[in-house]
């Protein structure tokens, strides 16, 4: 009797000791992102689950349809986006912490066969038709807008300019030669090969593009949440960042 006395406390200790544990770890990682970025996410996640974590991947097109997902109890507790986008389309979603993940910037580049110095060679002759991201869907839509604005080169540039729906398709136009110009991202650029005639980089005329992960509020004690945002600023997730533009 004894003997089986012990044995029955150890295993309720036991059990307790791993109801304790799982409680401590609390809910799982479950990661979001807009459609723009939704390649780079998916990179972090696989690279992360090499080292023998848990992730799950959500994604739902544009952000702030995510943000009402989240908000009506979809589950995800990490959204990896741009800061200015996440305040602009918070949609009531309260986050407990920003991760600083890195800047990026907007991008100007152009076809093969056209060559730009600065900006403002948007307005010569030579250059008929430029292209930007719809402001309404894409975060470098609407740092082109406002960078257009603030150095009134859109003003200037009139009828030149064509919205479409997102960066790829500006890198496509401008891949095929239907557009002179085009507003896109570092990783369009880098990744592009010798299939552009050249591109410069944009840094200043619009709100910074900080790219953050952000927490949901109530997780941002989870362990596991917090192992994710470690991996996410290690080496391993900061190489991968790295390769889409944010350093």
């Amino acid at each position: 009797m004894k003997e089986r006395k012990g044995t029955t406390t150890f295993l309720a200790v036991l059990f307790f000791f791993a109801a304790a544990v799982s409680s401590a770890w609390g809910q799982g990682v479950s990661v979001t992102t807009g459609a723009g970025y939704k390649q780079m996410v998916e990179e972090l996640g696989k690279a992360y689950r090499e080292s023998g974590a848990e992730l799950e991947e959500m994604y739902g097109g544009l952000i702030g349809q995510i943000l009402v997902q989240i908000k009506q109890g979809s589950g995800a507790n990490v959204v990896i986006s741009d800061k200015g986008t996440l305040d602009a389309a918070s949609q009531g979603v309260e986050f407990g912490r920003f991760e600083a993940l890195g800047d990026t910037v907007l991008v100007l580049a152009w076809r093969k066969g056209v060559a730009l110095s600065i900006p403002g060679d948007l307005e010569k002759e030579e250059i008929a038709r430029v292209a930007m991201p719809d402001p309404k869907a894409a975060i470098y839509g609407r740092a082109a807008s406002k960078f257009l604005e603030s150095s009134e080169i859109g003003a200037r540039i009139g009828a030149k300019l064509s919205v479409v729906s997102s960066v790829p398709q500006v890198f496509s136009y401008l891949v095929s030669g239907e557009m002179d110009a085009g507003f896109v991202n570092r990783v369009m650029v880098l990744n592009a090969g010798d299939k552009l005639g050249g591109w410069l980089e944009i840094v200043e005329g619009y709100p910074p593009l900080k790219m953050v992960a952000a927490v949901v509020q109530g997780h941002e004690k989870d362990p596991k949440v917090l192992d994710f945002l470690a991996f996410l600023t290690g080496e391993k997730g900061r190489g991968i960042l790295k390769r889409h533009g944010i350093w």
